[in-house]
C-alpha cells in the first residue's frame, strides 16, 4: 500500500510537469505569432559558445551562430573580447531554424538594425582592443554608443600609442580611449592617443615628398639648429654626398651661419614615420648666397666658393630659381584660377587648371561642415564650364605645378553635387 506523504509527492511532480509544459507552450505559441507576424524578433545575449551565442527571445532559449551576427569580425576570438560588454544587450533577427519537438530555436541577426554615426575627427572614443598585432592594436569602438551604432572598428598603429610601453600592457578585451584620426587610402579608419599624428598614419604626409615648402630654423643657447615645416613638421637637414655631390662644403657652410627665426624654402626628400620626421634637401642658390654673405672676413674665401658654385651652369639658380621664388611667394595667398577643359585623342575630357594666367595647378576641393568624397570631386569638376573663374588658396609648391584649394561653401556644393 502506497504511503499518502508519497502519493501527494508524486501527484505534485505530475502537476508542476503539467504546467511547465503548459507554459513552454505559451512561449512557443507567442514566439509563432511573433515570427507569423514577419516583425524583427528581438533577442538577448545571454552566454556564449564556441561558436555562438546562446541567446533568449520571447522567454525561449536559443542559439545565433557568430557567423549570423549582425556584423562580422575576422577572428572568432574578437567575439570573447566583447562579450562581456554585449551580454543583456537586445538585438534583433529573422528565424534561421525552428521547431517544436525537440524544441530548436536558431536566428539569423544579419537584417538592418543600427542607427547611423559619423565619426568626428580629433573628437576621442571609448573602444574594446578585439584583437592585437606586432604594428598595433585593433579596436572597436562601437562599445562608445552602447552598440546602438554596430561594430565600428579601427587600427591604433602602436607609434600612435604615449608611451610606447603602453603597447606592450594592453591586452585584447581591455579598453582604450582614442582619438579618431580619419581613414589611410585603404579606407581603413585609425585611431591614436596623440592627435598629432593623425597626418602621419592616413597618408597624408606621404604627399608632401617632392614638394617645396617654407622651413623656419630655430637655434637654441647652444647653437644647435632645429626645423620646422610649414610651422608644423619637424625636419632634418642632412649634408650628405648622396644629397649634395658636388657642394656639400658649401652647404654646410651656410648652415652653420643660420640665425635663430630663418625662413629658407626646402625640397622635401623623404619622411620618416619612426620619428615622425621630413628629410630636407636645401638647393636655393639665393638663399644659400644670403647666408654665407653674413660670413666674417676671415671666412671670404667660402664665400668666393659659393659664388663659383651659383655660376655654375646646373646650380638652381641657372635652372629655376627665379621662376621658383615667383611661386613660392603665392603660398597662402588667393588667386585667379581658369578652368580648361581639354579632350585627348580617345575623347575624353578632363580639366586643366591655370593660375593667374601663368601656372598650371591641381586643385584641392574642401568644405567646412563636409568631407568631399573622390566621386563627388569628380563630379563637381565635371560640371564646371571651360573659361570659369574661381578663387583658390595657394597651398604649396613642387617643382611642376601648384596645389590649390577652391572651399566650396554649402549652397554651391550642393548645387554642384545635384547638377
Amino acid at each position: 500500500m502506497i504511503e499518502w506523504s508519497t502519493f501527494k509527492l508524486d501527484l505534485k511532480r505530475i502537476f508542476n510537469f503539467q504546467e511547465k509544459k503548459s507554459y513552454l507552450s505559451k512561449l512557443v505559441a507567442n514566439f509563432e505569432e511573433l515570427e507569423q507576424k514577419g516583425e524583427n524578433i528581438p533577442f538577448k545575449i545571454t552566454g556564449i559558445r564556441r561558436k555562438g551565442f546562446v541567446i533568449k527571445t520571447s522567454g525561449l532559449f536559443g542559439f545565433i551562430s557568430f557567423n549570423h551576427m549582425p556584423w562580422k569580425y575576422e577572428y572568432h576570438n574578437a567575439w570573447n573580447a566583447v562579450f562581456p560588454s554585449i551580454k543583456g544587450k537586445i538585438f534583433f533577427g529573422k528565424t534561421h531554424q525552428f521547431r517544436k519537438k525537440p524544441l530548436l530555436l536558431i536566428l539569423n541577426g544579419e537584417i538592418p538594425q543600427f542607427k547611423k554615426i559619423e565619426l568626428n575627427e580629433t573628437d576621442k572614443y571609448k573602444g574594446i582592443i578585439i584583437n592585437k598585432t606586432k604594428y598595433g592594436l585593433f579596436i572597436d569602438v562601437g562599445y562608445h554608443f552602447n552598440w546602438d551604432c554596430g561594430s565600428i572598428v579601427g587600427m591604433v598603429h602602436k607609434s600612435n600609442l604615449a608611451p610606447i610601453e603602453t603597447f606592450e600592457k594592453l591586452e585584447i578585451g581591455e579598453t582604450t580611449e582614442v582619438f579618431f584620426l580619419g581613414s589611410n587610402n585603404k579606407e581603413q579608419l585609425l585611431f591614436g592617443e596623440n592627435i598629432v599624428s593623425k597626418e602621419w598614419l592616413n597618408g597624408e604626409v606621404e604627399k608632401l615628398v617632392g614638394e617645396i615648402l617654407p622651413v623656419k630654423i630655430i637655434k637654441t643657447n647652444n647653437d644647435k639648429a632645429y626645423y620646422l615645416v610649414n610651422e608644423k613638421y619637424n625636419a632634418t637637414l642632412p649634408t650628405t654626398t648622396s644629397i649634395y655631390p658636388t657642394n656639400m662644403k658649401t652647404i654646410k657652410s651656410a648652415i652653420r651661419n643660420f640665425k635663430n627665426g630663418d625662413l629658407i624654402h626646402c625640397e622635401i626628400i623623404n619622411i620618416n614615420k619612426l620619428n615622425k620626421t621630413l628629410q630636407l634637401k636645401w638647393d636655393f642658390a639665393h638663399e644659400i648666397e644670403g647666408i654665407i654673405s653674413r660670413m666674417t672676413i676671415q671666412e671670404s674665401k667660402t664665400k668666393n666658393q659659393i659664388k663659383e658654385f651659383s655660376n655654375k651652369s646646373n646650380s638652381v639658380e641657372d635652372i629655376a630659381d627665379t621662376n621658383v621664388i615667383e611661386k613660392l611667394n603665392l603660398i597662402g595667398k588667393t588667386v585667379k584660377v581658369e578652368v580648361i577643359k581639354k579632350e585627348d585623342n580617345l575623347g575624353r575630357i578632363s580639366n586643366k587648371y591655370k593660375i593667374e594666367n601663368k601656372y598650371s595647378g591641381k586643385l584641392i576641393l574642401s568644405n567646412d561642415n563636409y568631407k568631399i568624397s573622390t566621386k563627388e570631386k569628380k563630379q563637381i569638376e565635371k560640371n564646371l564650364q571651360d573659361g570659369d573663374i574661381i578663387d583658390c588658396q595657394v597651398l604649396r609648391v613642387d617643382k611642376n605645378q601648384i596645389s590649390i584649394n577652391w572651399k566650396l561653401m554649402d549652397e554651391e556644393l550642393l548645387r554642384f553635387i545635384k547638377e
